[in-house]
């Protein structure tokens, strides 16, 4: 039975994947992030690998909206910015998911009367602590830049 739920979460998985690239595809600043080697799937499978998935709709489809697209996002941003705030490197898959996660915070924030107070909220928490990271990434790539010299 056990294999039964595994492969059942994992069928899940990928069809919240799907529905998120699906999302991803219609939002046109979101979608011009891919234009690298990693493609928006795969992305997509990352996030919905690293997230608690959101309970099913009767309907049997997730129809994913930017709420639920900023929730998504805003689960792996805290992971992503441990990560990286441990001095570990990120993929650049996880690197997309720190870029859409902060786009579609800026696009929460300018539209912040359009969405729930809460949503604002991860929103201004999201942007804030990218600053944090962007601080930390440029002494870390100053003080590399100054090993060895004194």
């Amino acid at each position: 039975m056990t294999v039964i739920r595994s492969v059942n979460e994992q069928w899940h998985k990928a069809e919240y994947a799907n529905q998120l690239n699906i999302f991803l595809s219609q939002q046109t600043e979101l979608n011009s992030l891919f234009v690298g080697a990693t493609s928006s799937a795969t992305v997509c499978n990352l996030i919905s690998a690293m997230i608690e998935l959101p309970e099913k709709p009767q309907d049997n489809d997730y129809k994913i909206n930017i709420e639920q697209a900023f929730d998504a996002l805003f689960q792996c941003f805290i992971l992503l910015f441990v990560k990286e705030a441990e001095h570990k490197d990120l993929s650049q898959a996880e690197q997309l998911v720190l870029s859409l996660s902060v786009n579609l915070a800026n696009e929460i924030q300018q539209h912040s009367s359009e969405h729930a107070n809460a949503l604002v909220n991860k929103a201004h928490k999201t942007l804030t602590a990218m600053e944090q990271l962007e601080k930390q990434r440029k002494q870390q790539r100053k003080a590399s830049k100054n090993m060895g010299r004194q």
